[in-house]
C-alpha cells in the first residue's frame, strides 16, 4: 500500500494520490495502527533500514535500541512529506530516492530492517526480500507489518482475488493477493515469529496482516 515501489517506464505515485494516503495513515496512526507499527519493531536494534518510509510514521516508533536510520523512499511526493520527520527523529537519520528491489547500499551493513505496507506493492516482492537477505547483517532481524492474500477456505479470499485489479489500478500497485510469509521463507528468511492477525480498523479488504520478526 505503500511506497516501496517505482519502476522505469511507469508514472510516479500522483501527488494527489500522496497527499490522500498521508491523510488515511495519519488517521490510521491515532486509531490503533500506531500500537501496530511499535510491535512490529520490537527488538530492532543498531543500524536500522526501513524500506517505503512514506510519510514517516515509522519514525515515531523506534525503540530504544535503534541508534541509526537509513530510510528508503522512491517517490519524491513521499519523500516531501517526510522530510519533516526525518528531520525531527533523535537518532542520525538518512533519506534515500532508491526502490527495494535495488537497495543502494553494501552487503551486511544493517543490523535490523522494517517493512510497513511495502512488500503487498513492490513489483518484484521475491527481488525486494533477497536485498533485505543481503543488506542484513548475520544475525539481523527483518521486521514486519504487512497486510496479506486471507487464509484459503476464509470469504474475504475470493473477494480479494476479484478485488485485486481494480484495487492495484486506485491503490499504486498494491496488491490484495500477496503469499508476503511464503515471499519470505522463499527468500531465506525464518518465518516461524511472524503472526497472522486481523486489524479490524482497516478497511475490510486489508484486514488480514502480518506482524513480528523474520531471521
Amino acid at each position: 500500500m505503500h511506497s516501496g515501489r517505482r519502476v522505469e517506464g511507469m508514472p510516479d505515485v500522483h501527488p494527489i494520490f500522496a497527499f490522500v494516503f498521508a491523510g488515511v495513515a495519519a488517521i490510521g496512526e491515532r486509531t490503533g495502527y500506531g500500537r501496530r507499527r511499535a510491535e512490529a519493531l520490537v527488538g530492532a536494534r543498531g543500524r536500522l533500514l526501513i524500506v517505503g518510509l512514506g510519510p514517516g510514521h515509522d519514525l515515531a516508533h523506534l525503540p530504544p535500541g535503534v541508534t541509526e536510520v537509513v530510510a528508503i523512499e522512491p517517490e519524491p511526493s513521499m519523500r516531501a512529506y517526510c522530510a519533516r520527520r526525518v528531520h525531527q527523529t533523535p537518532v542520525p537519520t538518512r533519506l534515500v530516492g532508491a526502490v527495494a528491489e535495488a537497495l543502494p547500499l553494501p552487503d551486511a551493513c544493517v543490523d535490523s530492517a522494517l517493512v510497513t505496507l511495502v512488500l503487498c506493492s513492490v513489483p518484484d516482492s521475491a527481488g525486494a526480500a533477497a536485498e533485505l537477505r543481503r543488506v542484513l547483517r548475520p544475525g539481523g532481524t527483518l521486521h514486519v507489518l504487512e497486510h496479506v492474500h486471507a487464509a484459503p477456505g476464509s470469504r474475504l479470499r475470493p473477494w480479494q482475488d476479484r478485488l485485486d485489479p481494480l484495487w492495484t489500478r486506485l491503490a499504486a500497485g498494491c496488491h490484495l493477493t500477496r503469499d508476503t510469509r511464503q515471499v519470505l521463507v522463499d527468500g531465506g528468511f525464518d518465518t516461524t515469529q511472524l503472526r497472522d492477525i486481523t486489524v479490524r480498523l482497516a478497511p475490510p479488504p486489508v484486514t488480514p496482516h502480518l506482524v513480528g520478526t523474520a531471521r
